[in-house]
């Protein structure tokens, strides 16, 4: 009982040691293994950071602007296809309805013909997509007694100028009452319709026509906006305005409050019902009943038509879409969000959208420095762009919009870059010593064929230094292999130390020997050199106690220079520098033998 009650605290303790220990120790091994990584892998991420920087320059430019809209309306083609939305009827003068009426322009006997046979079905809210600021008799005070007497009736003004400085007022009689929205529609660079105005202008604030439609349409259900939001707020559905450089946009206008159209699809989303049949009262009785109404020029000769991301979806040949259907897609947008939560499309932050690349790029890179071959890393490559692009889609679907053309750029350009590295790094290990990091045999021996071949041309001399470390298997016995890698690796740093000039070659000769190649080098230069290299290596003062002849770790070396010639070759050269160092060793090792060919006469 005493043992057990005396080591019940010490098996305690230790208990409660052990969370702390296993703790210290996980970190230190994840530090560790933090090094580790970050000192492998650490080129993957510099290469990615420059290609990220690079994408960056060619972005900045506007290069991947067009692109990345283009690659906006394939994702949007892509989506599932969305059902039409009954909430929105729309009533179009088409081209047939034009000649039925021989005229090209609508007259206001029409439109008030028109409003009388949709105002007797008490729709909820009625738009006209039609200007109205100027008579076009016959029926003009018939339609401003219609206009003062309908007041679920919203109408049109165009508030930005146009190139000629132009813009256009809205019939006096709905100004006056206040039952207008602004018309204004924003084309991107390449003429489509992408964003959408909510309020064209912000000061004074002034509501879009479509936006204008859905807030009446949702106050006969209790929605408002919440005046007390810094965005507009419709119960709890936040429309936040786009920025500038919103997803894939450089520099764009972003003036007034604009936000991402997300359209419910091409043409036939909307029931469209011809002006013509609404005048003949050839309509079902309650087909406009509590519904949005909007009434528009939808025939072949109209201004108002518009190219969308939906407009080349169908073939080569774009389709554009009337002012009434893009005004119906962004008021079905705006009350699909509230009524429907269908999402509403957003951008990230600038610096979500670097690190996503930067991601991608220094990924793209770590695969392509990997070992394998030019087609496996294509194939992690092509999948890495194939994932970045579902990765996007996926995002999209759910309402984000993430550029995937500078990512797949950079996965490219970082893939390539990654690739050209790693080659050349594949090309300096097969040239360089892995221990000592100085040139190995099979590079000096190129470097000598190349100098030689010079020296010849030129009729310059060539010189060379074979270093042998005295009594290196001694070194080994006493010391261990491992203390004897490092000193070799001392001893080829104090070599190259001693070698100034960059057109010399440095390398391990093999085992404990060093050779260097010193072009346009006479004897006594080669020996000046030499002899540098013996004093540096002494100076190191690395402990020998196997040496027979110091304390200290030493080289003897042997020298030769000469003018190549067709008497002697490469090689025969080299041997007559390895008689030099034979006979430094016989001479008593750490010293300096300066051994010349002898031509015959």
């Amino acid at each position: 009982m005493g043992i057990t009650r005396k080591e019940n605290p010490l098996s305690l303790r230790r208990i409660l040691k052990s969370p702390a220990d296993m703790a210290s120790k996980v970190l230190s091994h994840l530090k560790i293994l933090g090094q580790k990584w970050l000192f492998q892998y650490r080129g993957a991420l510099l290469s990615g950071i420059t290609t990220a920087g690079c994408i960056v320059a060619i972005r900045s430019i506007g290069l991947l602007q067009i692109l990345e809209l283009s690659a906006f309306d394939r994702f949007i083609q892509q989506r599932p296809t969305e059902p039409r939305d009954d909430r929105i009827v729309l009533v179009g003068f088409t081209e047939s309805d034009l000649q039925k009426l021989n005229t090209s322009q609508i007259s206001d006997h029409a439109v008030a013909t028109v409003l009388e046979q949709i105002r007797a079905q008490k729709p909820r809210v009625i738009g006209l997509d039609l200007y109205r600021n100027l008579a076009t008799e016959p029926g003009h005070d018939r339609i401003r007694h219609l206009f003062k007497t309908t007041p679920n009736l919203i109408g049109i003004e165009k508030v930005i100028e146009d190139a000629q400085g132009d813009a256009v007022p809205g019939n006096s009689v709905l100004s006056e009452a206040g039952r207008i929205g602004a018309s204004d529609i924003i084309a991107d660079i390449d003429g489509r319709v992408r964003r959408a105005f909510l309020f064209p202008s912000a000061d004074p604030p002034i509501e879009s026509f479509s936006l204008r439609i859905a807030i009446e349409y949702l106050a006969a259900q209790g929605i408002s906006p919440n005046p007390n939001a810094s965005v507009l707020q419709l119960d709890n559905v936040k429309f936040s305005p786009i920025t500038s450089n919103a997803g894939g946009y450089l520099n764009a206008d972003a003036g007034g409050y604009q936000i991402l159209l997300n359209p419910r699809g091409g043409k036939g989303k909307f029931r469209m019902i011809s002006a013509w049949d609404v005048m003949q009262g050839n309509i079902p009785p309650a087909v406009f009943r509590d519904r949005i109404v909007l009434i528009g020029d939808v025939s072949a000769g109209a201004s108002d038509l518009f190219f969308t991301s939906y407009s080349s979806a169908s073939g080569s040949s774009p389709q554009p879409m009337s002012g009434v259907e893009l005004h119906a897609n962004i008021t079905s947008q705006i009350i699909s969000a509230v009524l429907d939560r269908r999402v509403l499309i957003q951008t990230l932050p600038e610096w979500a959208e670097w690190g996503f690349i930067l991601g991608l790029t220094s990924i793209s890179t770590w695969f392509s420095i990997r070992r394998g071959s030019f087609f496996h890393k294509m194939g992690w490559t092509i999948c890495l762009i194939l994932g970045s692009v579902a990765i996007s889609y996926g995002l999209f679907w759910m309402g984000w919009w993430v550029p995937i053309v500078p990512a797949g750029v950079g996965i490219a350009l970082a893939a390539m870059l990654g690739m050209t590295i790693e080659a050349q790094r594949l090309n300096v290990l097969s040239m360089q010593d892995s221990l000592t990091q100085l040139a190995n045999r099979r590079s000096f021996d190129e470097a000598l064929a190349r100098e030689w071949e010079r020296a010849w041309r030129s009729q310059t001399p060539i010189g060379v230094i074979l270093c042998d470390v005295d009594y290196f298997k001694r070194y080994n016995d006493t010391y261990g292999h491992a203390a004897g890698d490092d000193c070799l690796r001392k001893v080829g740093a104090a070599i190259r130390r001693s070698v100034k000039r960059s057109i010399d070659v440095t390398a391990r000769y093999g085992g404990e020997e060093f050779i260097v190649l010193l072009p346009h080098t006479s004897v006594k230069g080669a020996l000046i050199v030499a002899e540098r290299i013996r004093s540096e290596v002494e100076a190191m003062q690395l402990q020998h106690s196997g040496s027979q002849i110091s304390r200290f770790v030493t080289l003897s070396l042997g020298v030769s220079s000469v003018v190549p010639s067709s008497s002697i070759t490469p090689t025969d050269w080299i041997e007559i520098a390895d008689m030099g160092l034979y006979e430094a060793k016989q001479a008593g090792r750490n010293c300096v033998v300066v051994k010349e060919f002898l031509f015959d006469v």
